[in-house]
């Protein structure tokens, strides 16, 4: 089973990361909810009363844009909220457009399932999204733990109101700038490759050993790593894209 009306923007092992495009997409999520006797999804529903599937769908039926991290065909793992609050500005200088000022989300919420937090999923997640989107993103933290989080683990700074167009209301809320954004995903990639491309990593660590060991290498093996570095070659620092060029060049691919 696949998930109708979800965009996969990247995959890492048996995790899909992608942006939901309809409200019918949430009916097929398998969404654990946390109770006294199962671990799951329970801080809007502790908090608000609310249920996650309405949760979601009304974050769709707003005009949000909804990114999942999803195990498998449909089990939700975790999920991130972006609201728009500006458009990216162009200029036209003698014939050329350029981005005079990126657009602004709102990152609402983010919630990974608590027995899948700590791996770096919700990193993922969140590097996925702005990397799609390709903006500037503010967030409010309603907790010190998650404000540690947004500044340690993903970079965001106190935001200046006036220096980004916002109104004094967003006074006290964190920033991540679109550079830093639009890098987060390759950033992530060259510090933890195995996280990020586990398939990738995985065939080129197996080949390499089978090569050492002096073991065949079919023509098969070759065209299935040669998929996986194409696929993902965009992500690969110099270092390790030079490695793995030069590892293919020992094969005759003619």
């Amino acid at each position: 089973m696949s998930i109708e009306g979800m965009n996969i923007l990247h995959v890492a092992g048996n995790v899909s990361y992608g942006i939901l495009e309809a409200g019918s997409s949430v009916d097929q999520l398998d969404i654990d909810i946390g109770n006294s006797d199962n671990i799951g999804f329970n801080y809007f529903h502790n908090k608000f009363g609310m249920p996650y599937d309405f949760l979601l769908k009304s974050s769709l039926s707003s005009g949000h844009s909804l990114f999942v991290a999803v195990e498998g065909s449909n089990k939700l793992l975790g999920f991130a909220r972006f609201e728009q609050l500006s458009e990216e500005t162009e200029k036209t200088y003698r014939g050329k457009t350029n981005v005079v000022h990126h657009s602004i989300h709102l990152l609402r919420s983010v919630e990974i399932h608590p027995a899948h937090r700590h791996v770096g999923i919700g990193r993922l997640l969140f590097a996925t999204s702005v990397n799609h989107l390709k903006t500037n993103v503010i967030t409010m933290p309603d907790n010190p733990g998650a404000a540690r989080f947004f500044k340690n683990k993903l970079g965001f700074t106190t935001l200046n109101p006036k220096s980004s167009g916002l109104s004094s209301r967003y006074k006290g809320y964190l920033m991540l700038p679109y550079p830093r954004a639009r890098n987060m995903l390759k950033t992530m990639a060259g510090d933890y490759p195995r996280m990020v491309m586990p398939e990738l990593i995985g065939s080129y660590e197996a080949l390499k050993f089978r090569r050492n060991m002096g073991k065949n290498i079919t023509s098969d093996d070759i065209s299935d790593f040669l998929t996986l570095f194409e696929s993902s070659r965009e992500l690969l620092d110099s270092k390790l894209k030079g490695e793995m060029n030069s590892f293919i060049r020992g094969f005759d691919l003619k």
